[in-house]
């Protein structure tokens, strides 16, 4: 301890200083202010995991499948029934009203209530087989006992048990499909973009597809309805376009609007090919042969389905 005027040394509880008289002020200890510890917080957060490589991918793989199943699941119904409700809704004579009352009979049946004791699914499941074979040999397309309907792209033969469709020729290459772009000229971008320049569209079998599909250009109300009826045409003429065989009409019935039966002439003969689009079941040579596609690539796959909707999309730039 010093002085605080001379600086002498004092001792502790000396009033005055012995060098210069001066009083002694005593100083107050400044205690060094004790430092906060930091607080260590348990670390209670899970650290997030890292995504596996790909598992992003993967999981967006996975939403864009199921969108489009459901897309399909949405758009099977509108390639028959598209056809089948403007026929209804747009004509008249005998043969629609007997139409209406075809479907409202169908509906009324389907209501019915049948007892345990009454049902023979045995019989009934033999019963359909048969229809469906006589259906096949009893000269399924003939166009007797039905009115004709004529159309822009089909001339349409209507009764109560049945709808033949024969595309009358009048699209070509430069016939305006959507959106001011041509039928050419869209076969000429899958030719080249989809197919790589091998192996082209048959582009006689998908005009007459869509002709029977569409039948006029005024049946297609919005985007979304032509890039359906173009998707399923697209993949029937795409599967067999390389099968040299010709389309010449179609068939389908009030009870069945999107299980259609085509008359084509394969290796110089009359054959039916019948598609249900519901199904996705596809029988050649008169229904006997059952036709399957497979790969990832078949007909009616997802990815197939993805393609050709990219490539309608695309072309005819939908909206």
């Amino acid at each position: 301890m010093f002085c605080n005027k001379c600086g002498a040394e004092v001792t502790p509880g000396q009033k005055f200083c012995t060098q210069c008289g001066a009083q002694i002020q005593l100083q107050p200890q400044m205690q060094p202010r004790p430092q906060a510890q930091p607080q260590m917080q348990p670390q209670m957060q899970a650290q997030p995991k890292a995504d596996k490589p790909g598992k992003k991918k993967t999981g967006l793989i996975i939403a864009i499948i199921l969108v489009i199943v459901l897309l399909l699941a949405i758009l099977l119904g509108v390639i028959g029934y598209t056809v089948f409700n403007y026929i209804v809704k747009n004509d008249t004579g005998s043969y629609t009203e007997s139409y209406t009352e075809v479907v409202t009979e169908v509906e009324d049946d389907d209501k019915t209530e049948v007892k345990p004791e009454e049902a023979q699914p045995e019989v009934a499941a033999e019963t359909e087989e048969t229809a469906e074979s006589e259906v096949l040999t009893d000269d399924l397309t003939s166009t007797e006992g039905t009115d004709l309907i004529p159309y822009g792209y089909s001339d349409v033969y209507a009764s109560n048990d049945k709808v033949v469709i024969v595309p009358n020729g009048t699209i070509t290459d430069d016939t305006v499909l959507w959106n001011g772009k041509t039928i050419g000229g869209f076969c000429d971008y899958i030719d080249k973009d989809v197919f790589g320049g091998q192996s082209p569209m048959d582009r006689d079998l998908l005009y007459k597809l869509f002709a029977i599909h569409e039948i006029d250009p005024q049946v297609i109300p919005d985007d979304k309805t032509f890039e359906s009826v173009m998707q399923y045409c697209l993949v029937v003429a795409a599967e067999f376009r390389d099968a040299g065989v010709v389309m010449n009409k179609a068939v389908f019935t009030p009870s069945q609007p999107n299980k259609y039966h085509y008359e084509m002439t394969v290796n110089g003969e009359t054959n039916i090919w019948t598609i249900d689009y519901d199904t996705q079941e596809v029988t050649l040579n008169n229904g006997k042969t059952e036709y399957s596609s497979a790969g990832d690539y078949g007909m009616f796959t997802e990815q197939t389905m993805a393609i050709w909707m990219y490539a309608i999309s695309e072309y005819f730039e939908l909206n």
